[in-house]
């Protein structure tokens, strides 16, 4: 198991020895569906969707993006109260395993209502005028350098592997962006740089996660795996990359900038951002046996500059950069895919 070195409890070990092992063995195709869809029938509904188009993975909200939480924790986090349930998720983490779809747990990390208010703002970003930061959406951002917001984090993460989760995969590891009206105070900040700070803590992650037998990935900005690194948000695809099973960036077309590839005609230009995108990101992290898993964009948000049939424009892409597997995505999970009259996927397209 690759960086990991650490000596454990027998009691993890043993856990680890029997609890079986998803090492992306095939590539990934799926979706993400949200917290409100898993509590509901749609999401039987959807799983359906998945088995009759050969898909294998979901990517379901556990850590949602304004701090609400899955999962129970200890009574360490007893006054942070932000539990909120979804309904018989360990019987429908049961079934997505007999039918061979992996369940992936989303963890949104450093944007966080809850935690950003507990004990009075504690671990909140401010700004050096001791004023509260909130970026665009009102959201609430906690300090990367925060050991606690860390553990908290972490914590989380491991209470999914309990409860059946194969893969733990972290959204919004990154500093905030946007909205910034001054400087920005980070709690408990050390000498260590952003970029360090976000590799730092998948460290920790990674090491005191992989005893549960589960894989570790984590989303990136598009952009990441077009720059050496991404400054503002933090984010280094390649020190990254050390300590991730998979990256997966974020690599909407609607998301990158009008002027890229603006000669070319829309299903050109949509086709070459995700190919691009794709071999950009497997020349980097391959050598870290670190696989790209790329999420596309099923949501209609500029899709009118994209060209006809988008959808399955990009998963061609992605299928001839061959990287190692998609993710759709659409913030409510209504996906257009399951709709269209032919489909590409991996087991139905074949390379010119």
């Amino acid at each position: 198991m690759k960086r990991f070195q650490n000596r454990y409890p027998l009691f993890i070990l043993f856990f680890t020895v029997f609890l079986p092992l998803t090492l992306f063995s095939e590539k990934i195709q799926g979706i993400y569906i949200s917290r409100y869809v898993a509590s509901s029938q749609r999401f039987y509904q959807l799983v359906e969707r998945l088995k009759e188009n050969n898909f294998n993975a979901v990517v379901i909200d556990m850590k949602y993006d304004y701090g609400d939480i899955a999962v129970k924790l200890d009574s360490t986090y007893s006054s942070i109260n932000s539990y909120e349930q979804i309904k018989n998720i360990k019987e429908k983490l049961d079934t997505l395993k007999k039918l061979g779809i992996k369940p992936i747990a989303r963890v949104v990390c450093f944007k966080d209502n809850i935690l950003g208010k507990y004990e009075n703002f504690r671990y909140a970003v401010k700004y050096s005028d001791g004023s509260l930061y909130r970026d665009l959406s009102d959201a609430i951002w906690v300090s990367p350098y925060s050991t606690f917001v860390q553990d908290y984090i972490i914590d989380v993460a491991k209470e999914c592997a309990k409860l059946g989760f194969l893969e733990i995969q972290f959204d919004y590891v990154r500093f905030p962006t946007d909205g910034i009206k001054g400087t920005l105070v980070f709690p408990e900040k050390k000498n260590s740089s952003g970029f360090e700070t976000i590799i730092d803590f998948l460290k920790r992650a990674y090491n005191e996660l992989k005893p549960y037998g589960v894989d570790i990935s984590c989303d990136v900005y598009g952009y990441t795996v077009w720059f050496d690194s991404l400054y503002l948000v933090n984010q280094n695809l390649d020190g990254m990359a050390i300590y991730a099973d998979a990256i997966y960036p974020m690599v909407y077309p609607s998301h990158f900038s009008d002027s890229l590839y603006r000669s070319m005609g829309k299903e050109e230009r949509t086709y070459r951002i995700i190919f691009e995108s794709g071999i950009k990101s497997k020349r980097r992290i391959d050598r870290f046996k670190t696989k790209t898993i790329l999420y596309l964009q099923d949501f209609t948000w500029k899709s009118s500059l994209m060209g006809k049939d988008y959808v399955n424009n990009q998963i061609k892409a992605a299928i001839d950069a061959d990287v190692d597997g998609f993710i759709l995505w659409n913030p409510s999970s209504k996906y257009s895919y399951f709709t269209l009259p032919e489909k590409i996927n991996f087991l139905n397209y074949k390379k010119d």
